[in-house]
């Protein structure tokens, strides 16, 4: 016992005291105060509610039949100048819009409640006033009498508590103290320590009692101090280690006795291995370890002899053999005690090994170095193969159930009719589509590390993707109360370049998106200049830059912005999300197209986000006119297959989910289909029926989607004049590739959207893009 321990008596009585008397009445009664007051609070508000809406009730009729705003504004705030009003709003009957309405937001720190009231001219209905009002300091009252309770009652007790500590104390503490330094003594073997208890109590009786124990003890460790002396001097002249090794019945080890030539070998003093042997296990060569685990637990279970050589380490670090010998005994609280010693086996060990050694050393090396380098040659090669394998795998099968979730939260919300329900799928939405931005940020991250990044190389206008870009980011930037502006230099106007739309557009989306999403008022703008400097009659020098006016970023967190999966800093990812690839992906793009990318940012101040390219100038043809950019809103895109409402679709598709909702979004659209579970059931399905387009999934059991493909286009007349569009999880290149070499026409990768769908039936069925004259596979 300590005399730590013995103060904690007297801290959990005091605990105890708190626990059953103070917290018991602070629960009750701040209970029975937080209802009955909770509940007066609510009834004063409602009533305060009613006394504001009955003032606008009686006010408003002649002022809203008279239009008269200048009074009515008058009424509203003298209503208004109460702090817990958030907002007055006065309707007029025959407008939609609100006659006059004032909002406090800063205001709405609490629950709110709201309250209606008809205005009436007569028996007229002319108009609605409508009040809502905030609790938050009604609830700060209520917290007030709370804590004066919670305080007059913890006084009250505590005081109490107080003086029954004190009391024992005095009378009970202290003398257990004497006893407790008196139990003290007697375990450092100090036998002279007194015991002055002079009290007839059971106090002073015990400290009696401990006296006459105290003469006993002493004899007792005389006499075994005596015997542990003769024993200890026998094991110290003994060569090698003399050891009782102890199991536990927990399982961990720990030596009862060990002699002090452990530390020649083990470099272990006997005190450290006293309370476990972790330490003497942890000097055991590593590859041995495990082995001498083993063997001790099987000489544990059968009782038997354990004998053993295994490896240590010299001071230098050199090696050394021991040899183990002990017997193990079981003992009565069930753990085993083994009775042995260790001998250095070192010399013998060395001698016998080194001619065994000599004679393999060649041959082994010879294997050995053939081996490595065909298992680093076999290693490279299953590397390589194992990552595309994983990459595609692993895109297939992520985009499968996104395509359901995606379809599926698409598709319910259709039918969605009440307000609260539609934001919750549109939340739903949300996560789908930011969680495929981060899988397709990795999958795009990964085929740029592996190389596997190709740049097309084709004409467009810069106009054409500044307005495509635009247009993807107005209805994020729309919702936020956000203006996205473009501003092009007149002499890039109608300019033809040759280089990837595709891959600049994905920089810049990205700058958008990210100048959207960390900006909460003002703009965002795209623009574009020549660089004179960098531009030539073949080449145009383009410095493309992508300014908002949000919270800015500081000098030090730009300079790792643009390294792999880092962000401005740790805070980003909770607030914002993300995964710090979106600009690592953007700065190796433009690497991959011999440009740059980087920024000017102040905290505060906004960001501007910069590419920088020189593309070669293209020769103009008129037949290589862009179209201008389609609208990437659903109704509009919805509304563009209304002409084709009669055509027949047939979808190969194995998965149900993903046939239910490729079903369902035709039917959205006013198109009818049909639906084959595998490849052979649909070139039959095809082969019979009057089909105006195919939508063809890739991995199907029985006949997967490139082989009906190829099967569908040997098919006589309408086997080559049906569009066949590829709807698959793989999104990489070279499936895309694959599927137009199996003879199909598009590629949509799921999971799909509504809008992506929509568009391009709309250009295969319209005849914008044509089904191209090819040879029979």
């Amino acid at each position: 016992m300590t005399r730590k321990t013995s103060a904690s008596l007297s801290v959990a009585l005091a605990f105890g005291a708190v626990a059953g008397l103070l917290v018991p009445a602070l629960l009750v009664g701040g209970l029975w105060m937080g209802l009955r007051d909770q509940q007066q609070a609510e009834a004063a508000l409602q009533r305060e509610l009613e006394s504001r809406l009955d003032v606008l009730a009686s006010s408003m009729p002649e002022l809203l039949w008279n239009l008269d705003t200048v009074a009515a504004r008058e009424v509203v705030a003298a209503i208004v100048k109460s702090p817990e009003v958030v907002r007055v709003s006065i309707r007029d009957a025959a407008s939609s819009q609100p006659f006059l309405e004032r909002q406090y937001p800063e205001r709405r720190r609490g629950q709110s409640l709201t309250g209606k009231r008809d205005v009436l001219r007569g028996d007229a209905l002319i108009g609605q006033v409508e009040v809502e009002l905030d609790d938050h300091l009604n609830r700060e009252a209520v917290t007030r009498q709370r804590w004066l309770y919670g305080m007059t009652v913890s006084g009250q007790l505590l005081a109490s508590l107080l003086l029954v500590l004190w009391l024992l104390r005095s009378r009970v503490f202290r003398p257990l103290r004497e006893l407790e330094d008196f139990a003290q003594g007697l375990a450092g073997g100090n036998f002279t320590t007194p015991v002055s208890l002079p009290r007839d109590d059971e106090i002073g009786r015990l400290g009696g009692h401990l006296e006459h124990m105290r003469g006993a003890l002493q004899t007792q460790f005389s006499a075994q101090h005596a015997l542990i002396e003769r024993l200890r001097g026998m094991a110290e002249t003994v060569p090698g280690v003399v050891f009782q090794l102890r199991r536990l019945p927990q399982g961990g080890y720990r030596f009862d006795y060990v002699s002090e030539a452990i530390r020649e070998y083990f470099l272990l003093g006997s005190a450290e291995l006293t309370d476990s042997a972790d330490a003497w296990f942890a000097r055991i060569d590593a590859a041995d370890r495990a082995t001498v685990r083993a063997a001790l637990e099987v000489s544990a279970r059968s009782l038997g002899p354990w004998q053993q050589e295994f490896r240590t380490q010299h001071g230098d670090g050199s090696e050394r053999w021991m040899y183990a010998n002990a017997i193990a005994q079981k003992q009565l609280d069930g753990s085993v005690l083994w009775h042995g010693f260790l001998t250095d086996i070192s010399r013998q060990r060395r001698d016998a090994l080194e001619l065994e050694r000599y004679r393999h050393h060649l041959e082994e090396l010879v294997q050995a170095r053939t081996a490595a380098l065909a298992e680093a040659t076999s290693a490279a090669q299953a590397a390589s193969l194992a990552k595309s394998a994983f990459l595609a795998n692993m895109s297939h099968e992520i985009r499968t159930p996104m395509n359901a979730i995606i379809g599926l939260t698409y598709l319910a919300q259709g039918d969605a009719n009440e307000p609260e329900q539609r934001e919750r799928l549109s939340r739903v939405a949300e996560a789908a589509e930011h969680l495929l931005g981060i899988i397709n940020n990795v999958l795009d991250f990964s085929k740029i590390e592996a190389g596997k990044v190709q740049l097309e190389r084709r004409e467009f206008r810069l106009e054409s993707v500044l307005d495509n870009v635009a247009s993807m980011v107005a209805q994020s930037a729309a919702s936020k109360g956000l203006r996205v502006e473009v501003d092009i230099a007149p002499d890039l106007h109608d300019t033809p370049l040759l280089g990837d739309p595709q891959r600049i557009t994905e920089i810049l989306l990205n700058f958008a998106g990210n100048a959207v999403k960390f900006t909460d008022l003002g703009f965002v703008r795209l623009s574009a200049r020549q660089d004179a400097d960098h531009s030539t009659e073949e080449r145009v020098g383009l410095l493309i830059e992508v300014e908002d006016s949000g919270i800015g970023i500081d000098s030090e967190a730009q300079l790792r912005l643009f390294r792999d999966f880092e962000q401005a800093d740790s805070s980003t990812t909770r607030r914002y999300g993300g995964t710090g690839l979106g600009l690592a992906i953007c700065r190796r793009l433009a690497e991959l197209m011999n440009g740059s990318v980087g920024l000017r940012s102040s905290p505060g101040q906004g960001s501007q986000f910069w590419l920088r390219l020189r593309l070669d100038r293209a020769t103009p043809e008129p037949e290589s006119a862009e179209l201008a950019p389609i609208s990437h809103d659903l109704q509009s895109a919805r509304a563009l297959l209304a002409p084709w409402a009669q055509a027949r679709i047939l979808i190969a598709e194995d998965n149900l989910v993903n046939q239910e909702v490729a079903l369902a979004m035709l039917a959205n659209a006013g198109l009818s289909a049909d639906v084959a579970a595998d490849g052979r059931e649909a070139v039959e399905m095809f082969e019979h029926g009057d089909y105006a387009l195919v939508l063809m999934d890739v991995q199907m059991p029985v006949m997967d989607g490139l082989d009906a493909t190829r099967a569908i286009r040997q098919l006589p007349d309408k086997g080559t004049a049906v569009p066949i569009i590829a709807m698959t999880a793989n999104a990489f290149d070279e499936e895309r590739q694959r599927c137009i070499d199996a003879g199909m026409d598009d590629h949509i990768g799921k999971p799909v959207s509504a809008e992506q769908l929509f568009l391009t039936l709309h250009a295969w069925l319209s005849g914008k893009q044509q089904v191209k004259g090819r040879a029979t596979p």
